[in-house]
């Protein structure tokens, strides 16, 4: 990777923006060859209050067609066919974000105010992966006294955190809220459903988050957005334990009900084996790079490989 000093760039930042270079990649093994694989991938940063996309990169081995629509949330979805035989698949992307570096204004607001708005009935209600129901009971335990949102949301998040153990290997993307409330244990994504379980069961409109944390490496992250009836859409990350994080502590990739939205990479495949192990990794930094497909064959290099059951 090259730092660029490319002066058009800062002509597309304005204010205090600060510039983030990401790089996402994953690889498929195949236990036998495959013939056509599909695939729809949700790795391109949204353009909203606080994020603007400056560039972006894709490139998928072997070679396919490629689509690129927006999904009923408006995220950008690049949909990808690969016909030639193989037995691996790279889908690689890379890009660079203008991030705000400021704390998002906000009000605090009686629940009352928060609960339920119109036309957020979905945002409220189950989901693939979640039923608010099963965890109203927890919700109300350790969130029922309070009257305020962003007091909730404090206290719905900073349980979960202190409480959810993280460790690997104990779920799947399958993972319901309800499981994740039984055995109190799991990963970044388990902790965001089964907060947005217990928000919901209390009303407050919510939304997971998938994305990158910015200035580290691994696989990507997920947090929750809440609607505020003033101040619009707000993050907390039960994972980190932060409510209003800046901007800059993000890169935003896709938002949607649950998981099963927002999945960066999700397809079928034509062949007469299966899935044989699977690589993820991801990086992003405070700088200007001019990425290429080497770079992210590199990092994949590093990543954490995931062995299928037989």
């Amino acid at each position: 990777m090259n730092p660029s000093g490319d002066p058009a760039r800062e002509e597309r930042r304005s204010g205090n923006e600060i510039a983030v270079s990401y790089i996402y990649a994953a690889r498929y093994e195949y236990s036998d060859v495959v013939l056509q694989n599909d695939n729809q991938l949700r790795l391109f940063p949204r353009s909203e209050l606080g994020q603007t996309p400056l560039e972006s990169q894709l490139w998928v081995l072997p070679p396919g067609i490629g689509k690129t629509t927006r999904d009923r949330f408006g995220n950008v979805v690049q949909s990808y066919q690969v016909t030639e035989r193989h037995t691996s698949l790279v889908a690689a992307t890379a890009g660079l974000v203008s991030l705000s570096p400021d704390p998002p204004a906000f009000n605090e607001v009686g629940l009352a105010r928060a609960v339920e708005p119109p036309g957020a009935t979905e945002l409220t209600a189950p989901s693939t992966l979640i039923d608010p129901g099963s965890v109203a009971g927890l919700a109300r335990n350790i969130a029922g006294a309070s009257d305020a949102l962003l007091e909730t949301v404090r206290l719905v998040t900073g349980w979960i955190h202190g409480e959810v153990r993280y460790i690997r290997g104990r779920t799947s993307v399958e993972t319901t809220a309800e499981q994740v409330a039984s055995t109190m244990a799991g990963v970044c994504q388990d902790k965001t459903h089964l907060a947005l379980g217990m928000l919901r069961s209390i009303g407050v409109p919510c939304r997971y988050v998938s994305g990158l944390i910015t200035g580290q490496r691994g696989e990507t992250h997920s947090w929750l957005e809440f609607l505020h009836p003033e101040d619009g859409w707000l993050g907390a990350d039960p994972t980190r334990g932060m409510v209003l994080p800046p901007a800059q502590d993000y890169v935003k990739f896709a938002v949607g009900l649950d998981y099963s939205d927002v999945s960066p990479v999700a397809g079928s495949f034509i062949s007469g084996g299966s899935t044989r192990e699977h690589a993820v990794i991801s990086t992003s930094e405070f700088a200007e790079c001019e990425h290429r497909l080497e770079d992210a064959l590199e990092l994949l290099d590093g990543a954490y490989v995931v062995k299928s059951e037989p």
